[in-house]
């Protein structure tokens, strides 16, 4: 009996180290195998960045991903998965075993966090918030700041409008505390119409609300470079053809030396707004049509029968202006400003509008309430474009202590006018 019990404690003690030994020598191998892939990868990047042109791209190519999964893929190893092998490359886990299956796990899973967050900066910003309630994992990695960072950096270019409360260089310039995903979130004009939809029934309700209240007819004056130049026929659109969405009511005179003269126009649908509209021209027509290819900012200013040129002071090169007092006072009856820029030019272009624009808008610095619409318009659909964020930048709108919104629109159709016209009724009827 003591013969035999010795006996299995032997065979115990030899398969236990023979087990030891089978381990250690999957460690060594395992070790073996990352030692190759880490000096394979360190080659490639090498490579990688000498023909990069960019710094900033992520050093994550389809070469290098495919090199990984070859190295992986190893003949005669048909039991283990590429799951648990990748898993046990990147994790070097004891509980992995490249010949027990712990569970089903996704090969999306066991990707490093930064190889993750490069498949994801793919998606659009719909499909990642969808992405978001896949699991509380991806949840957690979809709130990364640098995705949604760049995300907002390539899509408000894309935004056919931005306002005081949706520009998001605003947030990032107070040093907000708010993630980039919330910044994103506040600003995207798809998630603001998204969020008017769910509550879309109260809106109809307080609509109706609002229509049974008394209130004031609000005058506007239309304004700026872009009534003059390549899309003047905005002008045509809104005021005198019938197919716009635009109801002529009535005329009005002018009160001021002849300023101020105008149309009365009504929106129909889906409520009746009506609104009073000047028509301010810097020249005669037949002015603007000589100088229509000259419209530098000095030749405009210059020639600009509503300003009145200040004698400049000594050692100034820089000649000032200001409106006419018949405008002044103009100005301070008006309850909006509706300023139109060419956009299909250039950035520059747009941004020689902004002495025009502040003289104006500060004749009314005591009422901060007096909204500010910019409408940055092309003449045509397939007209190139400045992008709405370029615009508020050249025009330098930020600075503005009162609402304001640039609004992206057609003057040959008329796009997006109606609802920058509503967003300027809705604010000056705000108390």
């Amino acid at each position: 009996m003591m013969a035999l019990a010795l006996q299995s404690k032997l065979s115990d003690f030899t398969a236990s180290g023979q087990e030891n030994e089978s381990y250690q020598q999957y460690e060594r191998q395992l070790d073996s195998e990352i030692f190759d892939v880490l000096s394979s990868v360190r080659q490639l990047l090498i490579k990688y960045k000498m023909y990069s042109k960019s710094s900033d791209t992520p050093a994550v190519s389809g070469g290098l991903q495919q090199y990984i999964l070859n190295k992986l893929k190893k003949k005669g190893d048909n039991e283990n998965s590429l799951t648990q092998r990748l898993k046990a490359l990147y994790l070097k886990d004891d509980i992995v075993k490249l010949g027990v299956e712990q569970g089903k796990t996704s090969m999306f899973d066991c990707l490093p966090v930064d190889v993750k967050l490069h498949i994801f900066s793919y998606l659009d910003a719909q499909n990642l918030c969808r992405a978001c309630s896949v699991s509380r994992d991806w949840s957690e990695l979809l709130w990364d700041d640098l995705l949604w960072r760049r995300r907002l950096q390539l899509d408000r270019r894309t935004w056919s409008q931005v306002s005081h409360v949706t520009n998001p260089q605003v947030y990032t310039d107070a040093a907000s505390e708010l993630s980039y995903k919330e910044i994103y979130l506040r600003c995207s004009p798809e998630v603001l119409a998204l969020q008017r939809e769910e509550s879309s029934a109260f809106h109809q309700v307080s609509s109706v609300l609002k229509y049974f209240m008394p209130k004031k007819t609000p005058k506007a004056a239309l304004f700026g470079p872009g009534i003059e130049g390549s899309t003047s026929l905005i002008v045509r659109r809104m005021l005198y053809e019938n197919n716009s969405p635009f109801t002529r009511v009535a005329l009005f005179p002018g009160q001021f030396d002849g300023f101020g003269a105008g149309m009365t126009l009504q929106l129909q649908s889906p409520t009746i707004h009506t609104f009073h509209l000047t028509v301010l021209y810097t020249a005669t027509k037949n002015e603007r049509d000589n100088n229509a290819g000259n419209q530098a900012e000095n030749s405009r200013l210059s020639r600009n029968r509503m300003l009145n040129q200040q004698s400049s002071s000594q050692g100034d090169e820089e000649a000032r202006y200001e409106l006419l007092p018949a405008l002044q006072q103009l100005c301070h009856t008006l309850n909006a400003f509706i300023f139109v820029v060419d956009a299909s030019g250039s950035k520059e272009s747009v941004a020689e509008g902004k002495t025009e624009l502040k003289m104006m808008v500060q004749e009314r610095w005591a009422s901060p309430q007096v909204p500010v619409l910019v409408l940055s318009c092309i003449p045509t659909e397939t007209s190139p474009r400045v992008p709405a964020v370029d615009v508020v930048q050249a025009l330098d709108l930020s600075a503005f202590s009162r609402p304001w919104m640039v609004m992206n629109c057609t003057a040959d159709t008329l796009e997006n006018v109606e609802k920058g016209v509503r967003w300027m009724i809705e604010m000056c009827q705000r108390k």
